[in-house]
């Protein structure tokens, strides 16, 4: 849990780049990161952890707050000219990080399983686990609740059990009757057909 925004006086994630890795092992698309940006040292440490692009969004949202009337445009224009770079010369951007193959991860560190069920209880470097005290109880009991279950051989029975109906490639089904209705071409239907 946490929240999103800008804030000019907060470091980016240092486990930026290699987040960045891993997705980008799994990604056929771009990869477009934004989360806090708001100054020109975030802008470049998110070009240089490997993002093909950058996403601002709560900052020109307060650009745009603070800007008088009729003003708004132009200052828009003046904070994504000094967020790029515009007009400075251009600058080196490092050699892309290599992919963390499962190889690479393998030989990093051993991975200590203390529980299949234990979840960890913070991530990031700042803690990350923002929850109002009055939801805290309520959550505790939830994550007991979740434990509970992923130790549960019946839970994961009957969990097995919806999988032709989660978001998973689907059988296909021979329409007999509509095959024989269409004058003999075999018809197949996903479930998405039916």
């Amino acid at each position: 849990m946490g929240t999103t925004g800008s804030s000019e006086g907060t470091a980016m994630n240092s486990e930026l780049p290699d987040i960045i890795a891993r997705v980008r092992e799994h990604a056929t698309v771009p990869i477009a990161v934004g989360f806090g940006v708001a100054t020109r040292e975030h802008f470049n440490v998110v070009a240089d952890a490997g993002a093909d692009g950058v996403v601002v969004g709560s900052k020109l949202v307060n650009v745009l707050k603070e800007s008088a009337q009729g003003e708004a445009a132009k200052n828009v224009e003046a904070y994504c000219r000094q967020l790029c770079g515009k007009g400075e010369p251009p600058r080196a951007r490092p050699a892309p990080r290599e992919s963390l193959s499962a190889a690479t991860l393998a030989k990093a560190a051993p991975v200590i399983h203390t529980s299949d069920t234990l979840l960890p209880a913070r991530f990031g470097e700042f803690g990350g686990q923002y929850v109002p005290e009055a939801l805290v109880e309520s959550l505790a009991e939830l994550e007991d609740a979740h434990k509970a279950a992923m130790a549960d051989p019946e839970f994961w029975k009957e969990f097995r059990s919806y999988y032709g109906y989660m978001n998973r490639p689907s059988k296909l089904y021979y329409a007999e009757n509509l095959t024989k209705d269409a004058g003999g071409a075999k018809i197949w239907l996903k479930r998405e057909d039916l």
